[in-house]
Parts: structure tokens; sequence; C-alpha cells
């Protein structure tokens, strides 16, 4: 497992204890918690380096951080996807 695929799922099993220790939810299987929000962390994931390289794309090489954010802002604003 990869760096980022262990912080991920450090990142599911926080979460899925927190819910637990909430009591917002109950998970049978902690494990299949711990899944379906990895899942979840990794299709977000996925959704914003999408968006980034893609602002990225319209805006080009000579683009700054805060321009690239504020397009990613927009293009996410157009297709009602929080960020």
């Amino acid at each position: 497992m990869s760096a980022t695929g262990r912080r991920v799922e450090f990142l599911a099993r926080a979460i899925v204890n927190r819910l637990e220790d909430r009591g917002l939810v109950e998970f049978l299987d902690a494990e299949a918690g711990i899944l379906v929000v990895t899942k979840a962390i990794e299709e977000n994931f996925a959704a914003i380096e999408a968006l980034e390289r893609e602002a990225r794309q319209k805006l080009g090489e000579r683009a700054t951080e805060q321009q690239v954010d504020a397009e990613m802002a927009r293009i996410a604003l157009e297709r009602n996807i929080i960020l």
C-alpha cells in the first residue's frame, strides 16, 4: 500500500471511529464501514485532481496557484460540485 493509501485508510478509520463515538452511525462490521469511507475519500480526491487538471489545461503553464484555485472553483460551480 502506498503512503497516500495508508493516509486515506487512516483518515477513513478516524472518520468511522468519530461517527461511531458520537452515535451518529453504528457499523456492524467496522472494516466494512472503513471500506465505504475509504472509497468515498478516494473518489473525492480523484474528482478534485480531475478539476485541477482541467483548470491547469485551460489556463496554461504560467497560471498561478490562485488562478488555478479560482478556475477550479468556477468549474466546480458549473457542475454543482462542492469543494
